[in-house]
């Protein structure tokens, strides 16, 4: 036990001075700004700043549970287009697995985080433009844009909403997009143009200039970089769009939003702060029911040109606010729940155009069956037909398009398109056994408390889906057919996890992926998807459905065997007194450190980075 303990606290030690040692360099090294592209833009509209803020939630319907709460926020601003580092402190727009150790810094602007996640090696520029032409919107029209949101620290980002600020070629904040993260990981971006208020024009004043000297990365050459003011025609900016996202689970999804904010980077600060944006909620019938702002505490920090220990307080006083808004919303919303006097409603899966959350590795599994059935059933149909698979936003690839190989006559193809609006589609379908039947219930409104919208699938033709499905509908049996033919053993491989799975879900019956995967798949695809399957079913067991307690469960038992074979080694060890090295405890590794050890791993390989840490997120299949 006192080797654990010592273990323990080698390595609390160790932690705690790898970060000092990391703030120290953070605070104190020379805050230069190094450029990550020699061939982009020298000038951008605003500087990098760091924003002290607060956060202040108010409900004002209905009466019997009216609120106010607030809790400071730290934000950080970028002109979309600068890529770079300042020193150690604020990584900008550079992915974190292209930074070397040295070039790690305090704060990080992940591009992968933002708009659709992940994108590979784009940056923010491109991801913008990206997202502004799957609108129908010319990117053209906003050359100059301004993010801000918070920022990452170690491996901990949580930004509820994450501001981006279009503006015109003439420098006038013109258009908004809102990148809404609520608390169950899922994402809507929304764009939408703004107006001026008209009572509460002004004059605009002359632009600001600010040059720098910039370092190119791997290069001693220096380049003057240019920071310029925006051109405000108002003080105060407004916007409206509409509710698609489950933002609370006290709130259902209707009714819009309406935002009031001023242009964080005029030339002269505005009278209300330098940042100032205020989000309503407002139902259906036009009632007010909540409105959350965020405001400056104070005027925001230049990290390229603040002083070190203007750096320091930064760090000491608003680091950590990122990580504890999260237990602090979580208070609110117990404190809320437990009053009654609110409905509570249950998560609804996310709308069309809505990012869900990140697929656990049983969804990923079983998505990989998925795309092989439709490309298998789309290459054995005898007439023109295309389908189009959207998979869900979070998985990070492009639609793909299976096409029958009849070539089309007279008349086109026929194009159906199936997409799958949340990774719980997989888990979900895999449990049909007729596919006839299964797309129709996926399809099907799911209704909730929060959204009578609420479904697993999306169809642009649900007849000539299910055309299609019908005529290939002895695909299966045939091919069990051939391969029993071919391997006869080849069912006996499957007997003892087919029993498994059986046992699991109470029913000797096979789903249609069960008898596509057994038949038609390598050895290597059949026993992932089986292990997927008995993980979700295992998960359908629990009181909350979570495949991370699943998890948690095999490396907590797992970790207990290897310290009971590790106990009898030592007694056995000891008992034959192979040699008086290992005979001495003192040197002895005890099986106490070794499972310690073993369960530390199991945790970084098959957990972390796998499932959500936060167990108020478990639930619904994660």
């Amino acid at each position: 036990m006192l080797q654990v303990i010592m273990l323990i606290a080698l390595l609390c030690a160790g932690a705690i001075g790898y970060m000092l040692l990391w703030l120290v360099m953070a605070a104190c090294t020379r805050e230069d700004l190094i450029l990550l592209n020699t061939d982009g833009p020298k000038s951008f509209l605003g500087q990098p700043l760091l924003f002290p803020a607060k956060l202040a939630h108010a409900r004002r319907f209905p009466d019997i549970e009216r609120y106010n709460y607030w809790y400071d926020y730290f934000v950080v601003g970028i002109p979309v287009g600068l890529r770079g580092r300042i020193g150690n402190l604020l990584s900008i727009d550079n992915l974190p697995a292209h930074e070397s150790h040295r070039e790690k810094c305090w704060f990080t602007i992940d591009p992968a985080y933002y708009l659709d996640r992940g994108s590979g090696d784009l940056c923010l520029r491109e991801k913008l433009d990206i997202f502004l032409e799957s609108l129908d919107e010319d990117p053209r029209s906003f050359p100059y844009a301004y993010l801000i949101s918070t920022p990452r620290f170690l491996w901990w980002q949580k930004s509820a909403i994450s501001y981006w600020y279009l503006y015109s070629s003439s420098r006038e904040l013109t258009a908004m997009i809102m990148e809404i993260n609520n608390s169950f990981f899922e994402k809507r971006n929304v764009f939408f143009r703004i107006s001026g208020d008209i009572g509460l024009g002004m004059n605009t004043p002359p632009p600001t200039e600010t040059v720098c000297l910039a370092t190119m990365k791997e290069m001693s050459e220096r380049q003057a970089v240019r920071f310029v003011s925006s051109a405000p025609t108002s003080k105060i900016y407004k916007g409206t769009w509409t509710k698609r996202i489950f933002a609370s689970p006290f709130e259902k999804m209707e009714g819009v939003f309406t935002n009031t904010f001023v242009d964080p980077l005029p030339s002269e600060p505005n009278p209300r702060g330098t940042l100032q944006s205020t989000l309503t909620s407002v139902s259906a019938e036009g009632r007010v029911k909540v409105n959350s702002r965020l405001s400056s505490w104070s005027k925001p920090v230049n990290p390229i040109s603040a002083s070190w220990r203007d750096v320091t307080h930064i760090i000491l006083r608003w680091t950590h606010v990122g990580a504890i808004s999260s237990p602090r919303i979580i208070k609110e919303a117990l404190r809320i729940r437990f009053r009654g006097m609110m409905e509570y409603h249950k998560r609804p899966e996310v709308r069309p155009g809505s990012i869900p959350r990140n697929q656990t590795v049983v969804e990923r599994a079983l998505e990989r069956v998925f795309r092989e059935y439709l490309s298998h059933i789309t290459s054995r149909c005898q007439y023109p037909v295309t389908v189009v698979y959207a998979p869900p936003r979070s998985l990070h690839f492009n639609r793909l398009t299976f096409q029958s190989p009849v070539p089309p006559t007279s008349s086109p193809r026929t194009e159906v398109t199936v997409q799958p609006l949340t990774p719980r589609f997989y888990t979900r379908i895999a449990q049909y056994r007729d596919v006839r039947e299964a797309f129709p219930a996926m399809a099907k409104s799911h209704p909730t408390s929060a959204d009578h919208l609420s479904c697993f699938l999306w169809v642009s033709d649900m007849s000539a889906l299910d055309h299609l499905l019908t005529a290939t509908a002895p695909a299966i049996p045939e091919l069990k057919s051939a391969f029993t033919r071919d391997d006869p053993q080849r069912p006996l491989r499957l007997t003892i996890s087919k029993g498994v799975i059986a046992w699991l879900r109470g029913s000797n019956n096979e789903t249609f992926m069960d008898s596509f995967c057994y038949w038609s798949q390598s050895q290597q695809m059949q026993r992932e998807y089986q292990k997927a399957v008995i993980h979700h079913l295992l998960a359908n067991k629990l009181p909350v459905e979570s495949q991370a307690a699943v998890m948690l469960c095999y490396i907590s038992l797992t970790t207990v065997v290897v310290y009971l074979l590790l106990h009898l080694l030592a007694a056995f060890v000891q008992s034959w007194r192979l040699g008086s090295v290992l005979t001495n405890s003192r040197y002895l590794v005890t099986p106490s450190v070794g499972a310690l050890v073993y369960g530390g791993w199991a945790m970084l390989t098959k957990y972390v980075g796998k499932y959500y840490l936060n167990p108020f997120a478990w639930g619904d299949g994660l």
